[in-house]
């Protein structure tokens, strides 16, 4: 977990982020979903305020989400728990060092990590190892980047 992550881990901010993700959800995830049997990796799910929905839009997909921060994923597991879906699993991993095989997953989401990351590009790099060469996708949702990673991005 990270000492310098800029929300900070309290239940007051855990509630906040839910209520935001509540807020944009039909706005930023009405088309975000994943076909029956797709390994889907969420990265930096956080307290899984963008879980909920990825679970709820892709019932049949199969969701493996991870953050770096146990608390984070213990509030997100709560909340899967409470809502009732079963498609989704939570693992403590570290974005720039994943614990996955190259080429496990059919798809990575990643949405509202990046600003967060001392190293982005470094991030979406490590994302790109784990998803397969004939992937369908790797979804970002993010609002804001350098724009020096942005550049670095184009290059991939």
């Amino acid at each position: 977990m990270r000492k310098d992550y800029v929300h900070g881990y309290s239940e007051r901010e855990a509630i906040r982020l839910v209520d935001q993700a509540k807020a944009l959800a039909l706005l930023m995830h009405h088309d975000t979903s994943y076909p029956e049997d797709s390994m889907v990796l969420e990265a930096g799910c956080g307290v899984g305020a963008q879980t909920i929905t990825l679970a709820r839009n892709s019932p049949l997909a199969e969701i493996t989400s991870v953050d770096i921060s146990e608390p984070s994923l213990n509030h997100a597991k709560a909340l899967i728990n409470r809502e009732g879906f079963s498609n989704v699993k939570f693992q403590i991993a570290d974005i720039m060092k994943l614990p996955f095989e190259d080429e496990t997953f059919d798809h990575v989401f990643i949405c509202f990590v990046l600003e967060h990351l001392p190293d982005p590009v470094g991030a979406l790099l490590s994302l790109k190892k784990v998803l397969k060469k004939e992937a369908l996708s790797l979804l970002l949702k993010e609002i804001m980047a350098p724009v020096t990673s942005i550049q670095r991005l184009q290059r991939l």
